[in-house]
Formats: structure tokens, C-alpha cells, sequence
């Protein structure tokens, strides 16, 4: 990870194989809960901001679904691998796959269900 007295003056890579430290495992975010499966998270942080609001990683899951209570950041993801199927508290669901992109807004609560691994590029805002 570059230290954040490097972001001004250079890019940073995001590698979908964790850099030289490769995907970590990682403790699921508290909002999430797993309810069946997706018990290997991993993850690689490829940057945060000075203030410790901004984050850019890999994040990759067996598949599973969790539950997303009242998730604590607003968080953007780009699918590399694997199918995400959303539901909202609604009823309301979307389905993503490699290659497409989403939003989920800080608040969300609903169901995170990966049918197959994942791999994907996120960016977290908790603000």
C-alpha cells in the first residue's frame, strides 16, 4: 500500500491479486452477516485517505449470502468475477456479474447473495 505522503505524486495499482501481500483474510464487515457460506472473505486495501474516510481494495468471498444491516459506508463495487444477487427489505432485487458496476448507499439493508466466488474492486466512503 502506498503511504499517503506518496498519493499526490504518484498513481497507485489496484491488483486484483493483492500485490506482493496478496488477499488477506478479513473479518466480514459488522453490518454483514453471514447466513449460509461465505465464510472466506478476503480482502487487499490498495489505498485510504489521509483521513481514514476513503478506501480502494479487493474484496473476493466463496459464495454464500450475507445480511446487510444498516451497511456503515457507501460503497461502489466492479465485479471482476462471480454473480452478486441483491434484495433490499423490499423485495426489490438485482443481479450483477463480471464487468458491471453498483452503488450500495450507507443505510442499506437487505441480502447479498454470491450463488459462485467473487472477485471484485471496491471503493468505501464513510461519511
Amino acid at each position: 500500500m502506498k503511504k499517503t505522503s506518496d498519493v499526490n505524486r504518484e498513481f497507485i495499482t489496484i491488483d486484483k491479486l493483492g500485490g506482493e501481500v496478496g488477499l488477506q483474510q478479513v473479518e466480514h464487515d459488522p453490518s454483514d452477516t453471514p447466513l449460509e457460506g461465505a465464510d472466506d472473505p478476503r480482502s487487499h486495501n490498495a489505498f485510504t485517505s489521509p483521513d481514514g474516510k476513503y478506501t480502494a481494495n479487493v474484496w473476493a468471498c466463496n459464495a454464500g449470502t450475507l445480511k446487510i444491516d444498516n451497511l456503515a459506508v457507501s460503497e461502489a463495487c466492479f465485479l471482476l468475477q462471480g454473480t452478486v444477487e441483491l434484495t433490499d427489505l423490499e423485495g426489490n432485487k438485482a443481479v450483477y456479474g463480471p464487468g458491471e458496476a453498483f452503488l450500495l448507499p450507507q443505510g442499506f439493508c437487505g441480502y447479498w447473495h454470491m450463488p459462485e466466488p467473487i472477485l471484485k474492486y471496491n471503493t468505501m466512503y464513510e461519511g
